[in-house]
């Protein structure tokens, strides 16, 4: 297999900055790993702390077991994190994911291309 597809692979399937690490670009993929698990902590903190909310009020009785009664509470449960935040922290994984995929696949091809030449 082409280095450059394994890249692409790793990159776009397993996770945000695997491709760097076949590369041997251990910091580019250890930024990306960080801002990606970063954005995420604070993705899961943010459910973990809506679904609490939601489960005490199931608890005390003050809402039913009934999915679509709950599913509307999970969108008007405030959390400690607005919708914008939550949006924009979504927009960075999507966005470091895509530079990450991209540019990994670039050095690959650049590899490529220089090993070929030799």
């Amino acid at each position: 297999m082409k280095l450059s597809v394994k890249v692409l692979i790793y990159s776009g399937l397993v996770f945000p900055g695997a491709g760097y690490f076949i590369l041997k670009k251990k910091l580019r993929g250890a930024i990306t790993f960080a801002i990606t698990i970063s954005c995420l902590l604070f993705i899961l903190t943010e459910i973990f702390h809506r679904a609490n909310i939601i489960a005490e009020k199931i608890i005390h009785g003050e809402i039913s077991y009934d999915i679509a009664i709950i599913r509307d509470q999970i969108l008007l449960t405030p959390g400690s994190l607005s919708e914008g935040t939550m949006n924009a922290l979504s927009m960075v994984i999507g966005m470091v994911w895509l530079i990450g995929i991209l540019d990994s696949y670039y050095l690959a091809r650049r590899q490529e291309a220089i090993n070929s030449n030799q």
